[in-house]
């Protein structure tokens, strides 16, 4: 009965996410954008939802993964950051191309937002409720996929390519997280640089990069700051 429960509970939240992020790239304006992004998609769903769910743990953190980094994370992240980065970057640079760098300034504040919703929703929270019923291989896979099939809220990204792709790279930092002994800061310091570079490259597919969307992402983040604080003394 607990694998029905997680199965369905998992499955609606994945709907969930998704449907707020296609209404925020449906409604385009800031003031709409920022609800259904920031805050339904990000602060509720992605934050807030999880850990009401994971309100009966009793070491929340540690459930999540959100742990110190040692000599095995450290390394663990500068292979996966080598190959993720170097990947994309070296190819076009050995053939001459030029990487748009001039675009990144406007997108680091919103990416490290929407890294970290990414990272806590599908390998803190769903990667680990699905190991807990279900074992690793199959945690690693399906947090993968539901990686991939939440981008299907962003327009340019729903071809079939596009998903599949995604699909391998969201099982590259499911990976990431279980070899670092499930710990959310490699995982998400595998998928920022992956990000940076990926916007810039298609910079095309993602929402456009605004001073309004970095405003909305740094009044974002410290609302995320504000209730990590609480929490952190109500563990205590």
């Amino acid at each position: 009965m607990n694998k029905i429960k997680t199965i369905f509970m998992a499955s609606t939240l994945e709907i969930l996410v998704a449907l707020c992020v296609g209404s925020a790239n449906l409604l385009l304006k800031p003031i709409y954008y920022f609800w259904f992004y920031n805050v339904l998609y990000g602060i509720l769903c992605s934050f807030l939802i999880p850990i009401f769910l994971l309100r009966k743990e009793e070491h929340v953190f540690d459930f999540l993964g959100i742990k110190r980094l040692g000599k095995k994370q450290v390394l663990i992240l500068a292979v996966f950051i080598a190959f993720s980065v170097g990947g994309q970057i070296i190819p076009i640079m050995a053939k001459g191309g030029l990487i748009p760098w001039n675009l990144l300034p406007m997108g680091i504040v919103p990416l490290i937002m929407t890294t970290f919703f990414e990272e806590f929703l599908f390998r803190g929270f769903f990667q680990n409720i699905f190991e807990k019923e279900f074992g690793t291989i199959t945690a690693i896979l399906i947090s993968g996929l539901m990686f991939s099939f939440y981008h299907v809220g962003y327009p340019k990204f729903r071809t079939f390519e596009d998903i599949l792709l995604l699909s391998a790279v969201g099982i590259g930092f499911a990976t990431a997280y279980k070899l670092s002994g499930n710990n959310l800061i490699v995982a998400y310091f595998v998928n920022l640089p992956n990000a940076f570079v990926t916007y810039m490259l298609k910079f095309e597919q993602f929402p456009k990069m605004t001073m309004h969307s970095t405003i909305a992402s740094i009044v974002t983040l410290c609302i995320i700051v504000i209730v990590f604080i609480v929490l952190v003394r109500a563990h205590r």
